[in-house]
């Protein structure tokens, strides 16, 4: 999983790219309390998808389920995100 730092609204969670079901869209969500952000800027206040099945914000597909994936560094660099990738975690 790329990630972009650490959550600001658990301090504890990794902030990881996702691509929503529809495989349009890449938002940030936090890996423990699933905070989510639909831009790079995770300064404003998250979003926190209904549980268990996290909607996307813009298409309502799971999240959490496939075809929803962590981003590979191709998907993230096509969509221009690759300048906030702080790093990779397993």
């Amino acid at each position: 999983m790329y990630y972009t730092g650490i959550c600001p609204a658990c301090e504890q969670g990794t902030l990881g790219l996702r691509i929503c079901s529809s495989q349009l869209d890449l938002v940030i969500l936090c890996d423990e309390c699933d905070a989510l952000w639909i831009s790079s800027d995770t300064s404003v206040s998250p979003v926190f998808p209904k549980q268990p099945d996290l909607p996307c914000p813009s298409c309502k597909g799971n999240l959490s389920e496939p075809p929803a994936h962590w981003a590979g560094l191709g998907e993230i660099y096509e969509r221009g995100w690759l300048d906030c990738v702080k790093g990779m975690a397993d």
